[in-house]
């Protein structure tokens, strides 16, 4: 169909929001300005025409003439400088860790990947945006968690509070039916946010400790004489420590994002897109096992420097490589057609066409500029990411510092019936890991010669504290059994609630007792000593925290064990406390 020289008239008549004299509804239907975002995104307002047969069609149609001006611009300018001023700290926080942990490096290309992947949506999104109010609770909630992370100390959610209030500005400007569109793109980008210290401990040893037992397993079917204590390998007189590092752990995550990427992109059966997603951890442990088995090799023939050196680096981008054609092959056999470069099937006009969306339904909107999106719209984000910030810079200065450090050489090395020695440091790696404030290494031995061994760690920092089942299990031991008991330490806190352990390594057995303090709690759990130190904070309380633990082999029964090792926090406990400051 032939647009006449009247139609073009008519049409630009119109998208200056006027009317021809004598225009008649049939020969013209104007789709109002889209609302949100959409003209800042080049967004053509759908046009319909009636062809002979009276069927509306946008064949030929045009956009709106797209008004630009300082004005129009000031509104989305002023966000996004607010928002970057706001959240550079959060911002260049997280690029650091990128560029520090090996765990995060991938973050680097989320961005990217998700803006590309939004710009593939483009064509939709134009169609359907259109401004939502509610998406500024969305925006709320996330700014609200900013301080918030700041303020308890909790090092990802600042990261987390970006992407959400990203999420509430997708929702104000463009609308749920265009946010739809982009879901996935958005969805991608809590990829780019660091893990807590707390969950990559919790995920990375469980991986050292298969990758180290299935690859001691493969070489041990291939001939090789070797055996294996917890991480620590042992062949041909040398020792190899599968560290966290080794653990597998930054291969699972970059491939977990590649796997979930290749699955968006693919065509094909939904299944068959899931078993994709899902197989980007399970290669990563596979190819983890392949990377320790061939150090292994390397050191079996060339000596251990060989293996440890340019190779051991090497190896690791090798592996990650055949990992990534591992995902690709499992896309080829589940016949998954993937085309990252080809653009979406774009939302047909047609059934937009004549909906009203944003501004008036008579063409009197308030024009294309931004997106028909007033100036007024900007002023509440712009509000909120002011007060985020208006409430960041108190709680920073809230941050708490350490105000004391514990005297533990106060707790005595000669008792009543116990001889204590020091056990020497630290060695370098758990320094650096844990890196305490203040902690104590000792064996006491009582008068009968039985020995108990006694370790204390102070400190300010969450990354002091962990679990010690994961050092044990590191060590090579097996844990047995795991129980509660109830220590009758006398003065001051009476009874104690301690975790009890079985151990077993080789012919050896131990019985290990902890417990967690911190101001005001004493708990055998973990995760409530953490809301403990989280409590403290907020309540501008003391925050230290200490781990007291004890071990002692078992020469006749567990009891015995567990009783002699009680029998020695009873009389240390008193100084114990005094060097606490309890």
């Amino acid at each position: 169909m032939e647009l006449t020289s009247n139609n073009r008239a008519t049409i630009r008549a119109m998208c200056d929001g006027r009317r021809r004299p004598g225009e008649t509804a049939g020969a013209l239907v104007r789709g109002d300005t889209v609302g949100g975002l959409a003209c800042f995104l080049h967004t053509p307002t759908a046009i319909g025409m009636t062809d002979k047969t009276g069927r509306v069609t946008t064949e030929g149609g045009m956009g709106p003439r797209r008004r630009w001006s300082a004005g129009a611009a000031a509104g989305p300018t002023a966000l996004a400088a607010v928002f970057l001023v706001v959240f550079t700290p959060v911002i260049t926080g997280m690029v650091g860790t990128w560029w520090r942990v090996d765990n995060a490096s991938h973050g680097f290309a989320i961005p990217l990947i998700a803006g590309y992947l939004a710009w593939r949506r483009r064509a939709e999104v134009r169609t359907l945006a259109r401004p939502w109010a509610w998406g500024l609770a969305v925006v709320a909630f996330g700014l609200l968690l900013y301080p918030m992370g700041v303020f308890a100390g909790i090092g990802f959610v600042p990261e987390l509070s970006l992407v959400v209030a990203l999420g509430g500005f997708m929702l104000h400007f463009w609308g749920p039916s265009a946010s739809r569109r982009l879901a996935f793109p958005y969805a991608f980008l809590f990829f780019m946010v660091p893990w807590p210290d707390t969950l990559v401990e919790f995920v990375s040893f469980p991986m050292q400790l298969f990758s180290a037992k299935f690859a001691t397993m493969a070489a041990g079917l291939a001939g090789a004489d070797i055996t294996r204590d917890g991480v620590d390998i042992h062949m041909a007189g040398q020792t190899f420590s599968v560290g966290a590092p080794c653990s597998g752990m930054k291969y699972a995550v970059a491939l977990t994002s590649l796997a979930a990427l290749i699955a968006y992109l693919a065509e094909g059966s939904v299944w068959k897109r899931w078993v994709v997603a899902v197989a980007g951890p399970p290669l990563a442990l596979m190819g983890n096992v392949g990377r320790i088995l061939c150090v292994l090799a390397i050191a079996a023939i060339a000596g251990p420097e060989a293996a440890t050196g340019f190779f051991h680096g090497f190896s690791g981008v090798l592996v990650f490589l055949i990992a990534v054609a591992g995902l690709l092959i499992v896309s080829w056999a589940l016949d998954l057609r993937l085309d990252p470069w080809r653009e979406p099937a774009a939302v047909g006009r047609q059934g937009l066409v004549g909906r009203p969306r944003g501004g008036s339904g008579d063409g009197t909107g308030s024009g294309c500029g931004w997106g028909g999106v007033r100036g007024s719209t900007y002023l509440m984000p712009i509000f909120l990411v002011l007060l985020a910030g208006g409430l960041v810079l108190p709680c920073r200065g809230l941050e708490a510092s350490p105000a004391f450090t514990p005297d533990l050489s106060r707790v005595p090395l000669v008792l009543q019936d116990w001889q204590g020695t020091e056990r020497g440091t630290l060695d370098g790696d758990s320094l650096e890991m844990l890196d305490p404030d203040a902690y104590l290494l000792r064996e006491y031995t009582r008068s009968d010669g039985y020995p108990v061994d006694l370790s204390i760690l102070f400190g300010y920092r969450k990354t002091t504290f962990h679990s010690p089942g994961f050092c044990l299990l590191g060590g090579g031991w097996n844990i047995l059994q795991k129980s509660r008991r109830s220590l009758q330490l006398g003065t001051g806190d009476g009874e104690v609630l301690a975790n009890e352990f079985l151990l077993q390594r080789g012919g050896e057995e131990r019985t290990v007792l902890y417990w967690y303090m911190s101001h005001g709690a004493t708990t055998p759990s973990f995760m409530q000593f953490r809301y403990h130190l989280l409590r403290n904070r907020v309540l501008r309380r003391p925050t230290w925290g200490a781990l007291i633990r004890v071990s002692a082999p078992i020469a006749g029964s567990q009891e015995e064990a567990a009783q002699a090792s009680e029998d020695l926090l009873r009389e240390i406990h008193p100084d114990l406390r005094e060097a606490l400051k309890i």
